[in-house]
């Protein structure tokens, strides 16, 4: 196996590992949660990261809100914090084998310019 290939078949598997951590964050944030309120049995729908839901607002405006309801805000929000953080990190992942694969074109460019003159200096 020529080096030329062995650096295409490792940009290939870079990027395609950067795409899919940036595929799973996209995922994280978008797909939608629920939580229970533990002496409740109920399920509180949370919605996603990017489009919360407070599960407050099934309450009447008038009327104070119920416990129940003020624990499944409270563990929606931490549920909600943590994925935040689980799609950054995923972000970050991706992010830094798609930099590597842009950047390999430009590195092979400024070596194959130094091989070329260090030949005609000789």
């Amino acid at each position: 196996m020529r080096p030329n290939q062995a650096a295409r078949i490792a940009a290939i598997i870079l990027a395609i590992a950067g795409l899919s951590a940036m595929v799973a964050a996209g995922i994280v944030a978008t797909r939608s949660f629920t939580v229970k309120a533990p002496p409740s049995p109920r399920i509180f729908h949370c919605g996603s990261v990017l489009f919360p839901k407070d599960p407050r607002n099934k309450v009447s405006a008038r009327a104070s809100v119920p416990p129940a309801y003020q624990r499944a805000y409270k563990r929606c929000q931490a549920s909600s914090s943590n994925r935040v953080h689980t799609a950054t990190t995923f972000l970050l992942v991706g992010v830094v084998p798609l930099l590597i694969v842009l950047t390999l074109p430009a590195l092979s460019r400024r070596s194959r310019r130094s091989r070329s003159r260090r030949r005609t200096r000789l």
